[in-house]
């Protein structure tokens, strides 16, 4: 597992067929429809041995997929519903369905995965759909790392320690600082010296002081005395833009947000806050190299409410996994340019806690309600 101090963790349409389904009243679409059957454990199934509807002992599937003893055998006997508090058609929602098509291709299940987008107050109503949702195993959700800003700053009981269990990781967009690509500063250190030198005069653009760039930069100056101006914007095109012309002197972002800019030499990055180098970058140093002991990206992740079956848990974290070490869907990564991680239940949960525990640390010091 990565090595997390101070981590704070931030948050294209496909060519891709998609089968639609109607769910209620809100907008949703099926992941896929599988082939009849699940012949993939089938025969692994019958050696393994069952108990009162459920694998008496863990086994291998014929796709390589653990099932963890404890499973039930028809499971899934139902589509599992997705929650998604954000609009379709982004990064994160893309690359679930990459994944969700090539776990059913993988496991040749009956069911779908079926996404319901949830919308609405900086992605609360859909947490709070899956909060309310049964721990049946039938429903999970999308869950970014800055979703416990909300938890923390608006006392919202769907928290890592009492709401939601990690299933797996999605991918890891780490944090990103720049400046235009004229600027005098050419290197992290630099800026954060005229920070310090220059109290409140070097200003950051961000897509909301209390998000987590914002958070970022509150540690930043935390850790070094600096203090910054920091001026939130309406997204990041809007950020980038002021940057470029001369209007603001720097961003702290996600690396994905600022590669067309860079591309067209509008603006450069200083530093990534990744423990490790962009493999998209890997001349840009990290902010520990620089000498800050602070860590920034998003973990795009998949939760599960709290109280499911740990059998259910553990398989579809396997699945998830299964499924982003196949080539074609490593390719796929590969194609929309993102650092695609599959970490599994266990590290998600302990990266997610960490995570917790540091926005806990920071509201203690620096709440930003």
């Amino acid at each position: 597992m990565r090595k997390l101090t101070k981590v704070l963790a931030l948050t294209l349409a496909s060519s891709m067929a998609l089968s639609l389904a109607a769910c209620g009243g809100s907008s949703s679409s099926s992941a896929g429809t599988a082939a009849s059957g699940s012949t993939a454990a089938s025969s692994a199934t019958s050696s393994a041995g069952t108990q009162d509807g459920v694998v008496a002992e863990a086994f291998v599937d014929e796709a390589g997929i653990e099932h963890p003893a404890g499973l039930p055998l028809d499971y899934p006997s139902k589509d599992i519903t997705y929650i998604c508090p954000f609009a379709a058609g982004g990064t994160y929602d893309v690359w679930f369905r990459v994944l969700a098509e090539k776990v059913k291709e993988m496991e040749d299940w009956d069911h779908s995965f079926v996404v319901e987008y949830k919308e609405g107050a900086s992605g609360d109503v859909g947490w709070t759909a899956l909060y309310n949702s049964e721990p049946d195993g039938y429903t999970i959700g999308f869950c970014p790392t800055p979703y416990l800003i909300t938890c923390i700053g608006w006392d919202k009981p769907y928290g890592i320690d009492g709401g939601f269990d990690m299933v797996d990781s999605l991918m890891l967009d780490p944090g990103v600082i720049g400046v235009a690509a004229n600027s005098k500063y050419n290197s992290l250190n630099e800026l954060i010296d005229a920070a310090i030198a220059n109290p409140g005069e070097i200003s950051f653009g961000v897509t909301a002081v209390t998000a987590s760039e914002g958070l970022t930069l509150k540690l930043l100056e935390d850790e070094t005395g600096a203090k910054f101006n920091i001026i939130p914007f309406d997204g990041e095109s809007a950020i980038l833009t002021a940057v470029s012309g001369g209007h603001c002197d720097a961003f702290c972002l996600n690396v994905s947000d600022g590669k067309t800019f860079v591309d067209n030499g509008q603006v450069k990055y200083l530093a990534t806050g990744d423990t490790e180098r962009s493999s998209w970058y890997p001349d840009l140093p990290t902010y520990q190299e620089c000498g800050y002991d602070v860590v920034q990206y998003n973990c795009r992740g998949i939760a599960i409410r709290e109280g499911a079956d740990p059998a259910i848990i553990k398989y579809l974290s396997n699945c998830f996994q299964a499924a982003a070490a196949q080539p074609d869907v490593i390719a796929k990564a590969e194609e929309m340019q993102i650092t695609a991680v599959s970490m599994g239940t266990e590290e998600c949960n302990r990266l997610f806690e960490e995570q917790n525990q540091i926005y806990l640390d920071l509201w203690e010091t620096n709440p930003w309600n």
